[in-house]
This record gives structure tokens, C-alpha cells and sequence, in this order.
């Protein structure tokens, strides 16, 4: 990480003025033909960043991290320290229950194949659920593919999609089913068709509320939140979530019994990082596994909510917290 901070200010110099030279064209892009969304690039420190839900990929082909967030919309760096953006990837169906202009929250980028998928929880025409979205580039842009079908159950309400497959090569969505039982907030999956369009039989439970043994229900229903399935090395799969302990919200891990999607899931006792209100994780430039939270910080008299990176290894097949990243 070190040697690639040395290059951050020569990096944003050379960004910055050439999207100044995009702008005295006349033109609507600036790094990687991606449109700015104020029509012109800001940059921007990690630590005054106000991004909720922040999600990053770190991408070999442009050697860049991605990270997006709630509103949808991509913040581009070489470092992770200095951001640039912010930038508008989706060109969605405006015809279909996304509508035009949608609240869209907690999106995700991953790679698959040769294709880079994009998936949020849009409130939109009174749904609240999720769609996914597909690119021949990182930069997008992003389009409907599954049109004005629902991938999930359209009464539902869902929310934190993510991504993963399994050996076969199928591909899955992870999310939060709003309505579980007795009204808690438990995490399913279920399986795409082979060109994402639509889903192939019923979403199943993952884990469940009840399984959490140090989820604190505080007199309101018990959700679990955020899930983010993750390989453990030797073929083995974890997933992280957030959920309620006491009075603040912690990130909890669960791993699969038998290797696979279907588990059973089994969630350690004790939390893994406390006062957070997201989590997700991305493999690094080294292939190491940087854990992304969010955390409320008060700022000026204004609370925002901050991304943090947290260095973590896996030891026995077990995810460990090394400690926060200093920059």
C-alpha cells in the first residue's frame, strides 16, 4: 500500500486536469467515460467521505478501486486515500418498477465471468426490492436485464442484495428478506438463470435471527443485515452480516458446515467488530481480504457516515481482525 500512496498526488494531478480539459470540450465524460455527476470531478479524502452502505472493488484491468453507495452512483481511486467523482454508471429501464428516478441503496459491483454485475435494493412505483444490472466494463454503463420481471417474490420486501456463486459456475443473490418470521429480518438466496434474467425455482433461508446468539431484539423485531458470503481458502465459505448487540450494531460471522451455499450456517459466539452500521469485503490488488465498514462520525456538528478499511487474515479457515487501516 505504501508504494502505491507515493503516486496518489501525481495521479489526482494528472485526473483533474483532464477532466478540466473535458470540460472546456464541451463534453459529458471524464476518467474512463464515465459522466460525472455534477458535470464536473470532485476529490475527496477517504475520512470526510459521507457514503452509506459503501461497497469497493478493487478492479486488475484499470489497477483502480470502485466504490459505490447509497444513491447509486461510483467514486473512482488508486489508493484508497483520494477519491475522485462522483460518477453515474446505471442506464436502467425507466419503463420497468424501477421507474425513472428511484431510491436506490446499499448497490454492489462484482465480477463474473467476463461481465460485471450490478445489484441494489430499489424503493421505487411503492416496491422495495431488488434488481440486477449488467456491464462489459467496470465503468458501466450498467443496464437492465431482467426488464419488468422480478427477480424476487414482487409482494416482497427485500433489501442488501449481494453476489456470489458456487463451484458449478451458477450464480446467486444474497439479501435480506424484510418480512421474515414474525416480522424479524432474516437472509436468503436465491438462484439466478443462466442469463441473470430471471430466477430459477424459490429463494431458501440462510440464517435466521433465532441463530445469532448474541442478537439483542431491544423490544423491536431482530434483523439480521448486510450479508456478504466470502471464501475462507480450502474450499470453505463464510458470510458476514450486521446485526444488534445491545445498544449499538456489530458485525457477526457465520460459516458453513459443509462447504457449500446450502449449509447449515453456524454463527460464532461473540461478534467480530462492534459499532458499525455495515459490512462487506474485497480482495485486494495483493489478493489479500480488506474488510470495508461504515461508521457514524461527527463532523463539523454533522454526522456523516465514513467508510473504514479493516485488515483482515484468514487463520484455520477463520476470518481475524488485524486492526483498522491507518492512512
Amino acid at each position: 500500500m505504501v508504494n502505491r500512496v507515493v503516486f496518489t498526488y501525481a495521479w489526482v494531478l494528472l485526473l483533474l486536469v483532464a477532466c478540466g480539459a473535458a470540460d472546456k470540450k464541451g463534453t459529458d465524460s471524464c476518467a474512463w467515460e464515465m459522466q460525472p455527476v455534477s458535470g464536473k470531478c470532485d476529490t475527496l479524502f477517504i475520512d470526510t467521505m459521507d457514503v452509506k452502505n459503501p461497497f469497493i472493488t478493487y478492479d486488475r484491468q484499470t489497477d483502480s478501486y470502485y466504490m459505490t453507495g447509497d444513491g447509486g452512483n461510483v467514486w473512482v481511486s488508486s489508493d484508497l486515500v483520494i477519491w475522485t467523482g462522483e460518477y453515474a454508471v446505471l442506464m436502467h429501464d425507466t419503463a420497468s418498477w424501477v421507474g425513472a428516478t428511484p431510491v436506490i441503496k446499499s448497490p454492489e459491483i462484482h465480477k463474473f465471468a467476463d461481465k460485471y454485475y450490478y445489484t441494489a435494493n430499489f424503493e421505487a412505483s411503492g416496491y422495495c426490492s431488488c434488481a440486477t444490472f449488467v456491464a462489459d466494463n467496470i465503468t458501466g454503463p450498467y443496464r437492465s436485464i431482467d426488464g419488468g420481471n422480478f427477480l424476487l417474490d414482487e409482494n416482497e420486501k427485500a433489501a442488501y442484495p449481494t453476489f456470489c456463486s458456487d463451484v458449478f459456475g451458477a450464480g446467486y443473490m444474497v439479501y435480506s428478506n424484510l418480512g421474515g418470521e414474525n416480522g424479524g429480518v432474516a437472509v436468503q438466496i436465491v438462484l439466478y438463470n443462466n442469463d441473470f434474467r430471471c430466477r430459477l425455482g424459490e429463494a431458501f433461508v440462510m440464517l435466521e435471527p433465532k441463530s445469532v446468539p448474541w442478537l439483542q431484539k431491544n423490544g423491536v423485531a431482530p434483523a439480521i443485515e448486510s450479508p456478504y458470503v466470502f471464501n475462507t481458502g480450502d474450499d470453505g465459505l463464510g458470510m458476514l452480516f450486521v446485526a444488534n448487540n445491545g445498544d449499538c450494531r456489530a458485525v457477526g460471522v457465520a460459516y458453513s458446515e459443509s462447504g457449500t451455499l446450502n449449509g447449515p450456517w453456524i454463527v460464532e459466539d461473540e461478534p467480530l467488530l462492534k459499532d458499525v452500521e455495515t459490512v462487506s469485503m474485497f480482495n485486494d490488488y495483493d489478493g489479500s481480504p480488506v474488510m470495508v465498514v461504515a461508521k457514524d462520525t461527527v463532523m463539523n456538528g454533522k454526522t456523516i457516515t465514513v467508510p473504514k478499511f479493516v485488515r483482515t487474515d484468514l487463520q484455520f479457515e477463520k476470518i481475524r481482525i488485524k486492526g483498522y487501516y491507518k492512512f
